[in-house]
Order: C-alpha cells, then structure tokens, then sequence
C-alpha cells in the first residue's frame, strides 16, 4: 500500500533512515528531519504493517520563460535493505508522478541514477560538473577579499538567480532555512568581497583529508572565484567546487576536464496545461527547456 504522507510516522521515517541511509550518519539524519522532512509530501510503502520504502518530494517556485511555476521536486529517497529489488522505489515514483500531473507543471529530480526516472518519461536536461582544483593552481587571488558569512546573503542570492531561467527559486524563508540546515551539518560559509568590502558572491564547503569541497558557489565575477580559491589553498591541498553545466570554468583552467556529477532530470507532467501557461505547442521537457533564453541553475535547494 503507498501512503501520499507521512504524517504521525516522524519516528518510522527516521528509523528506516537510520537503517537505509548509509550516507548520514545519526546527526545528518536528525538534522535532515529537522530542516528538510516535510510529512506532508513524503510518499510511503507500506508492507508487513511497516513504512518498508519513502520518498520525499518538495514543492518549490521555479522561473519559467519569466514566469513563477510550481514544481514537484523529488528529494531524499530510502529502502530497508531487506525490501530492496522489490519495486518500491518505482512504485512510489509512479505515485509522486500521478499527483505532480494534476498539480504541477514539471516534476525535476537531480540523480546518478538517469535510468530509473527515464523509464517514469523524466529526460535529461543537463548535468552538474565538478572541478578538481590543485593548491599550486590557486594562488591568482587575494585571500583577505574572504570574511565571515554576512547576516543576510538572500539579497546575493536573488540578483545571482536572475541571470538564469528554469531554475527553481527560493524564497527568503526557505533560503535561510537552508543556510542553517548547512550550518548544523558542520559545513563553512564565507563570503567574497572587493576592496570596498561590497560583496561578490559566497560560497558553501565542507573539508576532508586535506581537501575542500565547494558545494554551492554564488558568484559576480571570475576574480571572486580566484579569491575564493586562493584563501581555500592555504589549508587543503585541493578544492572540488560543483558547478553547472553552462559555467564556464574552462577559461580559468583550461587544461583541467570537469568530473561529470548529477544528471538534472525533468518531467514535463502535463502538455495541455503548459500550452496554456506558455502559449506553445511543446509535448516534452527538452522542448520546453529549448524555449529558454537563459540558463538554468538548480544547485541549491
């Protein structure tokens, strides 16, 4: 049986995490039912009277062709092991599907795992790139243009969104409720600055074994990325940063060749009610994203 909520089972869904999630430890897990479980949009299987699968799915603002449309965002994903190769994580992608056609324009997962979502109409869209970056290569930049994370970095972030089309969007609450999940994970935020000590952008990363790993980047020039990197290379002997696809890191390093990280898939849920919103004749969602103009930028949800 598939529950379309997980309400009253908060203590289930962590149990199964803490048995599923082999990638968090007990503290990721608490902090990720604290700042991003969300029981009204967890999908549940349910089998021997016990939740055996879940999946969770956020509702978010997105930026189309210039215009606010909601979306079904597909989010943290877990079986008991026990329960694995049985289907359920498909059977609750087909359920998550069946409610996004009648509510939201697209259905977006980020995944390494394209296969499962295509076979559910999801396509490919784009990826996420990850550049490895030697100390010895980052020392073009002025590490005293680092300071601490500024009290408010939502007004950074909305400028940089507005650069970029198809691209989820949040609001100021969300966006802050995000950047203290970040925080209680352990991970650093900095901010970049210029002489003037005006702000060029921010970044967050998380450090191990020597190393830096630049999750989310924000950024209004190169030199800011320069900056970033050369403070960064004074402690870890090499920096990873995500970025998307239609960055172009290749003028800054151009002998480096990016890892290829996450695919963003997305699913065009109804045809009829996006010829509405959008005045076209688009039957999927590689036509819909060839509408765009800008690019797109999906790397902090």
């Amino acid at each position: 049986m598939i529950c379309h909520n997980s309400i009253g089972f908060d203590t289930q869904i962590k149990g199964l995490l803490t048995k599923s999630a082999f990638n968090m430890n007990e503290k990721e897990i608490d902090i990720w039912m604290k700042y991003k479980y969300d029981p009204n949009h967890m999908f549940c299987f349910w089998q021997d009277d016990k939740i055996t699968s879940c999946l969770q799915v956020s509702k978010k603002n997105m930026m189309f062709l210039d215009q606010q449309i909601r979306v079904s965002v597909i989010g943290m994903a877990a079986t008991l092991p026990d329960y694995r190769q049985r289907k359920q994580f498909s059977s609750l992608l087909d359920a998550v599907v069946s409610q996004a056609t009648y509510n939201d324009l697209f259905t977006i997962a980020y995944t390494n795992m394209p296969k499962l979502f295509e076979v559910k109409s999801f396509q490919h869209i784009s990826n996420t790139k990850e550049y490895w970056i030697g100390a010895p290569l980052c020392k073009s930049g002025n590490p005293f243009h680092i300071v601490r994370k500024k009290d408010n970095l939502y007004p950074l972030y909305f400028q940089f969104m507005q650069y970029f089309d198809g691209s989820i969007l949040l609001n100021e609450d969300e966006f802050n409720n995000l950047i203290q999940y970040h925080e209680r994970l352990g991970k650093f935020i900095i901010t970049m600055v210029n002489d003037e000590k005006q702000p060029k952008g921010f970044a967050i990363y998380s450090t191990k074994e020597g190393q830096a790993h630049v999750e989310t980047l924000i950024y209004f020039d190169s030199q800011a990325i320069q900056d970033l990197l050369t403070y960064l290379s004074y402690k870890h002997d090499v920096t990873s940063i995500l970025i998307s696809e239609n960055e172009r890191f290749d003028k800054l390093f151009p002998l480096h060749f990016p890892r290829t990280d996450k695919k963003l898939m997305v699913r065009l849920n109804n045809y009829k009610l996006f010829d509405k919103f959008s005045s076209t004749n688009v039957r999927n969602a590689k036509a819909a994203y060839e509408l765009l103009e800008k690019p797109t930028w999906n790397h902090f949800q």
